[in-house]
């Protein structure tokens, strides 16, 4: 038992730093880097986590701030920090979208 908890433990540690190897070749900003630039941008504070996405081909990051009352969800190029897209998002709407994004995973990883 101890021999197969072991395996899984292996398993787990080089999966995650495959992935995160995967994401440090596709960025040449770090998260916390995406992070300052979009609270630069908008005064207030992060909500989850900031989450390197390929979206048509392009590598950005996805960062939730809520400024107020009111979430913006400001998409920061990994190659280069510059804000792109912003879109104002309602809690529903962030909780709808990342249980979207974790079943295409899911979908990808098995296929």
């Amino acid at each position: 038992m101890n021999q197969a908890l072991r395996s899984i433990a292996i398993a787990c540690v080089l999966a995650a730093a495959s992935f995160s190897l995967a994401q440090k070749s596709h960025a040449k900003i770090s998260a916390a880097q995406a992070q300052r630039a979009a609270l630069a941008k908008f005064h207030g504070s992060v909500v989850g986590k900031v989450e390197l996405e390929n979206e048509d081909g392009k590598w950005q990051y996805a960062v939730v701030v809520k400024s107020g009352k009111v979430m913006h969800e400001v998409m920061v190029d990994a190659n280069t920090g510059k804000i792109g897209n912003v879109e104002v998002v309602t809690p529903a709407e962030e909780v709808k979208e990342r249980a979207a994004e974790a079943r295409a995973k899911h979908k990808k990883g098995k296929g």
